[in-house]
This record gives C-alpha cells, sequence and structure tokens, in this order.
C-alpha cells in the first residue's frame, strides 16, 4: 500500500534530476548518477599550484585556494548554482555543499580549517533575495567536515550591483571598500576558509579577505564551488 501510494505521489509530483530531468527515485538526491559522473571537476584539492590559488597571488597570503567545480556558459555547473542562486533551490545548495565537503576531505583539505565564513551579503541583497547561497554552501561543508560556520563576524556594508557583466576593473571598483569585520576577536589566530559560490577575477573574495587578515595572526583560506576557467 505504501509503495503504491509513493508511486502515485511520484506520478504527481515527480522527482527529477537537476542535469538531464530524468526521474529521481531517491528524494535526497538532486543529481543522477550519470550526471553526477559528468560534473566537471577541477581536482584543485590534490595541488597547491592552482588556478584559483593563482588569482590572488600578490594580492591576498592565502594558506590555501581551490574551487570544486569549473564554471562555463550553458554548462551543468551554470545550471546547479543558477537553480542555488536564484531559483531559491536551498537544499540544493546544502547538498552541493555537502558532497564538495565528502570530495575535497578526501584529501585533507579541511584538516587544519577552524571555521567557515560564508562571503556575506547586503541586508538590502538578503532581503531581496531571502538567503545567501554562500552561507547554504557552507551548512552543507559544516555536515560534511564538521568545520563551525561563523555567521556574524564580517558584513557587507555597502549595497553593489552585480557583478556579472562587469569587466576587471569594473569588478574591483564596485566592491572596494565594501566589508567591515564586527566583533572578530574570537577569529585571531585562527585558520578561516573563505566561502563563495562562483570567482571569476577574485575582486570580491579579496576586498572581503582583505578585512579579515586585519585581525591578528588570522590564516586565510578561499574555497568556491566553481571558478569561471576552464585548462
Amino acid at each position: 500500500m505504501r509503495t503504491l501510494f509513493q508511486d502515485i505521489i511520484r506520478f504527481i509530483y515527480p522527482h527529477t534530476c537537476i542535469g538531464c530531468g530524468g526521474e529521481l527515485y531517491n528524494p535526497k538526491h538532486f543529481q543522477c548518477l550519470e550526471c553526477m559522473a559528468s560534473l566537471p571537476v577541477t581536482g584543485f584539492e590534490k595541488t597547491q599550484d592552482n588556478y584559483t590559488m593563482n588569482l590572488f597571488t600578490g594580492r591576498l597570503p592565502l594558506i590555501k585556494g581551490g574551487s570544486w567545480l569549473f564554471f562555463e556558459k550553458d554548462s551543468l555547473t551554470q545550471k546547479l548554482i543558477h537553480e542555488v542562486k536564484y531559483r531559491g533551490n536551498k537544499s540544493l545548495g546544502e547538498y552541493l555543499g555537502y558532497i564538495m565537503g565528502l570530495k575535497m576531505s578526501e584529501a585533507g583539505w579541511f584538516d587544519d580549517v577552524n571555521v567557515l565564513i560564508p562571503l556575506p551579503l547586503n541586508k538590502k541583497k538578503l532581503v531581496m533575495r531571502g538567503y545567501n547561497q554562500s552561507e547554504i554552501l557552507c551548512r552543507g561543508l559544516s555536515l560534511a567536515t564538521g568545520v563551525p560556520v561563523e555567521h556574524v563576524a564580517v558584513m557587507r556594508t555597502i549595497f553593489t550591483e552585480t557583478q556579472t557583466k562587469k569587466s576587471r576593473i569594473q569588478r574591483w571598483r564596485n566592491v572596494a571598500e565594501v566589508f567591515d569585520v564586527l566583533e572578530g576577536a574570537h577569529l585571531e589566530g585562527k585558520h578561516v576558509l573563505l566561502v563563495d559560490d562562483v570567482v571569476t577575477t577574485g575582486a570580491t573574495l579579496d576586498a572581503c579577505g582583505q578585512v579579515l587578515l586585519r585581525l591578528n595572526n588570522l590564516k586565510l583560506s578561499v574555497l568556491t564551488l566553481a571558478v569561471a576557467h576552464r585548462i
């Protein structure tokens, strides 16, 4: 009887793969095995000399930097991120953070990290969107790694326009001096991992990281779900 009921529910409300639209029978999954296997993973967790880390060379003194997926226009990665960022699929965001945490933990990537900090949104944008996608990713990462999430230490004090269609120079100007640290004393001497969904030029992460590094003896690393670069 229960199986019949579940079949009826699946018929009325089909649970489908975000990637290909095929039916999924496990309600806890968001992708089929084929789409999961086709994700364009970077492998950056296996080497210190990677594109994300090198983006910040000479700008931010990072302990480590990495991204889990490559991002390209009209790709599966873009579809997943847009589903989280613009369509309110917070469960998917947490799931992606969790899988990213599991996969990168295999290389010991979180062994010496003390706290996760999601790249903050300005209050106006947070109200407009209803949530911070970077914080959603951090929830999943925390579940996979056991590293706690810090929600209030850093804030975005100025509302900025989207970076999506801006040039490299415009991106840097758009985020200059928009972050501030509140009650950050408990982060002094800690290894902090700053987390965002996508890195392109690194301008926003750099601006936030510079503020965090004002705290005494803070060690900083950067992780993003995806990087807009293809090797």
